[in-house]
């Protein structure tokens, strides 16, 4: 029997305003891979994984995470008690050194 995708996405796009911040990403992450994504600051990396985690909807394309499509609302709250999420953020660990 053939395993759904973990992550698949086809198309995804997001625009702030006339910037576009994620264009055309299609891609899918198999169950057991580790995958991650690398680029400059302003490449569309967080955008990317707000975007799965249903933070935050699609300007275009759609995708699935954990069997749940991107376009329904409800997503959102499914995905979360799944998937942990920490954006990078320095005020988090002040008293790290």
């Amino acid at each position: 029997m053939i395993q759904p995708s973990v992550i698949e996405t086809s198309g995804l796009t997001k625009r702030y305003g006339s910037f576009e911040a994620v264009r055309d990403l299609s891609f899918c992450v198999e169950r057991g891979c580790v995958t991650g994504f690398l680029g400059p600051n302003g490449a569309g990396k967080s955008s990317t994984i707000r975007m799965l985690l249903g933070m935050m909807r699609p300007t275009s394309g759609g995708g699935q995470v954990l069997g749940h499509d991107l376009a329904d609302p409800r997503a959102s709250v499914a995905m979360r008690r799944r998937i942990a999420y920490v954006a990078e953020d320095k005020r988090l660990y002040d008293y790290m050194t």
